[in-house]
């Protein structure tokens, strides 16, 4: 019998392993279909007059319409029609009918979830920027089920429901309830009840990021947690009372069975995101034990609940969400299974988010590239707040002020109601003052460590797994210095006398961060779109993850929106870098750093703001690089006795734009490598193909970050151009 149990163990060890690997083929199978599914790109840059159903329409806080749109079948003949690319119109009627499309569509028009509408769309592929250490959008794209995205040109209804589906339906009435009260943060309470967060304004949503709270603006698994103890109690205390007998030893069944079903419910009503597909998956998982008489450890429950859910939603394990709500669980689990926590639910509770800020920061490194420093007295103080009184009397407010759509209620009732959805209104307040001085507590760049290599974020993830083991003091003491790590910067490996010039992927804009052995320069601080930020989104993560968190100067060539939309972050960001802009600007400086010559040029006499750009040029003993600013044919002139030949790296004038890189400049220049700063299927029509065309009589390398993503030439290696997709 006792040889029996380890080929028992070894054959259940199999079966897991089995299991997990079925699991991971099922999501590599389901990410094969994503790709798949993508649009055509004959399909990209043409309008199409495409019959679609609305799944989901969200108001941004810039008053755009955010559209899920199905694309429908019903009629072919006015379906699909692209009047400029007929060639295209039988592959489009086979491949785009039934996907799902995340387009844009700036109208005031009210929109109802179900309705058909005639929509006349510019659709790209799904497509992002790619830098290092910068978010992949495109991958966030495909993992939520889209195919393309795209702008709405003109649309016209066709159809409204009969009846508008319940969850859009219910979602409005709530929506409808929380704006009646006029409450301060009406949208951050309706994603906290619904899942959905796209109304949340962007300084809210980086107040929390940045504060390591951010799991507060969602419907967590500690918020339905806490919620099903609530219904718990509140359904099972009242059949105790009213049981007799045998009866009584029911009344907790059906209690659990009544939260099982509200979450799994719950679960679907907010778009059955990992954190409450997980609590419900587990719940469910506890009632089936409880019912057969099983007892299992909560590692089983935790990884059956993984695997059902990943069959269930295969492109979930593609969202960085699903592994921080899991490995949560898993710290917690394997914390508090080797040891009973001492002192009560408070010391838990205490024990519990210690564990968490000591457990997830590795991973959030790993899968976000940073984590913030700020998290734990932000959560201490927080997560109580929120989770102990917000959501509860958030809850509560919204069943209060639903039940007039079943019930005829009194004026009690709906008192009570706003009450209750004002204090919880109340609370966020006192957690937006709470997180704002936390974070003017700290200077802003050094509030979060990150953006370190892969193998050094696995060390401190293995460290910090092994930390939550019932280890002796001095082992977690040692393990410690696997944690420490990701407080180190990168560090750039730029030889005295070299240069290196790192491009960044910033869309239709530019912007470049410039490395020697001592120093770093960034020229252009990229574009800004409405509330979104590229400085910090993109050239942040680019700073940090390539070399020292710190800059010694910022040129700004010159004003546009697209070269300079990211100053102000960056002024408030860096407390006291320098600025050389366009007005500063003097013709013919130079100075040294590291054996590196700077110059900047600029075009005397000239009064547009393009040809007025501050340009740069870098010289080695054996290598130039020139940073030309937007300059038209007309500054190129005025400075072409001032560059040298046979440049060996260029930026594009203008992104490539036809009034930039005359004839003379280009051949002036000869540079080996020219790289174009330009946003993918752009309306300028950047790089021209005159311009391209001149670039090749020269025999010219040309990169386009549109296509290669970030580009890095360095002078130690000039032939080796690397650039962040591996395309050329």
């Amino acid at each position: 019998m006792t040889r029996s149990r380890p080929v028992l163990s070894s054959c259940r060890g199999a079966w897991w392993c089995a299991l997990l690997l079925f699991v991971g083929l099922v999501a590599g199978l389901a990410w094969h279909r994503a790709e798949t599914r993508i649009i055509p790109e004959c399909a990209t840059g043409v309008d199409l007059a495409i019959n679609g159903q609305i799944l989901a329409a969200d108001r941004k806080p810039t008053g755009a319409w955010s559209l899920d749109v199905r694309v429908m079948g019903d009629d072919q003949r006015q379906t699909l029609k692209s009047p400029s690319n007929r060639g295209c119109q039988s592959l489009l009627a086979k491949t785009l009918v039934g996907k799902r499309l995340l387009v844009l569509w700036r109208a005031q028009d009210p929109i109802q979830v179900g309705e058909r509408w005639l929509f006349t769309l510019k659709l790209r592929v799904p497509w992002g920027a790619a830098n290092p250490g910068g978010f992949d959008y495109r991958r966030w794209l495909l993992a939520s089920g889209y195919s393309g995205t795209g702008y709405v040109k003109k649309g016209k209804r066709l159809l409204a429901p009969d009846t508008v589906p319940f969850r859009p339906r219910w979602v409005a009435y709530i929506r409808d309830l929380l704006e009646r009260q006029g409450l301060v943060h009406s949208s951050t309470l309706l994603a906290l009840v619904t899942g959905n967060g796209s109304a949340v304004d962007s300084d809210t949503w980086d107040r929390y990021r940045r504060t390591g709270a951010i799991h507060l603006l969602v419907v967590s698994g500690l918020h339905v947690s806490v919620l099903a103890v609530v219904l718990f109690a509140s359904v099972g205390y009242p059949l105790r009372l009213i049981s007799v007998g045998k009866a009584r030893g029911y009344a907790q069944l059906i209690s659990a069975l009544v939260v099982c079903l509200c979450a799994v419910w719950f679960a679907w009503f907010t778009g059955a995101g990992s954190p409450v597909m997980r609590v419900a998956g587990m719940l469910v998982c506890l009632l089936a034990l409880r019912l057969v008489g099983h007892r299992v450890s909560f590692w089983r429950v935790l990884i059956v609940t993984l695997v059902v859910s990943t069959l269930i939603l295969p492109l979930q394990v593609f969202h960085a969400g699903f592994w921080l709500s899991y490995g949560a669980v898993a710290a917690l689990v394997g914390f508090f299974s080797a040891r009973h926590p001492a002192g009560g639910a408070v010391s838990a509770l205490v024990q519990a988010q210690i564990v968490l800020s000591l457990g997830l920061p590795p991973l959030l490194v790993l899968l976000l590239g940073e984590a913030s420093l700020l998290s734990m007295p932000a959560n201490f103080v927080t997560v109580p707040i929120v989770t102990l009184v917000t959501v509860p009397m958030l809850f509560c407010g919204v069943a209060l002020g639903l039940l007039p759509h079943w019930l005829s209620v009194s004026s009690v009732i709906s008192s009570l109601s706003a009450l209750t959805l004002q204090v919880a209104d109340f609370i966020l307040a006192l957690v937006d003052v709470l997180l704002t001085a936390l974070l003017h507590s700290v200077p802003q760049h050094s509030a979060s460590v990150g953006y370190v290599g892969v193998w050094t974020a696995m060390a401190a993830l293995a460290g910090g797994v092994s930390l939550l083991m019932p280890l002796s003091v001095y082992a977690r003491v040692g393990l410690l210095c696997a944690i420490v790590p990701l407080g180190l910067q990168a560090t750039q490996d730029v030889r005295f006398g070299e240069v290196c010039v790192r491009v960044v992927d910033v869309g239709q804009g530019s912007a470049a961060v410039i490395d020697t052995a001592g120093h770093r320069l960034l020229v252009d601080t990229g574009p800004r779109f409405g509330a979104g930020d590229v400085g910090r989104s993109h050239i942040l993560p680019v700073l940090r993850s390539t070399g020292p968190h710190d800059l010694d100067l910022l040129l700004l060539s010159h004003t546009d929106l697209d070269h300079a939309g990211g100053m102000v972050f960056f002024r408030s960001y860096f407390d006291a870098v320098p600025v050389i802009g366009p007005d500063s600007c003097a013709h013919g400086h130079s100075w040294r750093w590291d054996g590196v010559r700077f110059t900047t040029l600029q075009a005397v006499g000239l009064t547009t703001d393009n040809d007025r750009s501050c340009t740069l040029l870098l010289e080695t003993e054996r290598h130039a690089a020139y940073l030309s600013g937007d300059i038209s044919a007309l500054a190129e002139h005025t400075l072409l006795s001032h560059l040298p030949t046979n440049v060996t790296f260029l930026l594009a004038p203008h992104h490539g734009s036809a009034s930039s890189s005359s004839m003379p400049f280009v051949r002036h220049v000869a540079p080996e490598v020219v790289a174009y700063s330009a946003g993918r299927n752009n309306h300028y029509g950047h790089p021209h193909p005159r311009v391209v065309r001149r670039y090749a009589w020269e025999e010219t390398r040309q990169l386009n970050t549109a296509v290669h993503g970030a580009i890095e030439w360095c002078s130690s290696r000039p032939e080796g151009v690397r650039f962040q997709r591996q395309r050329d």
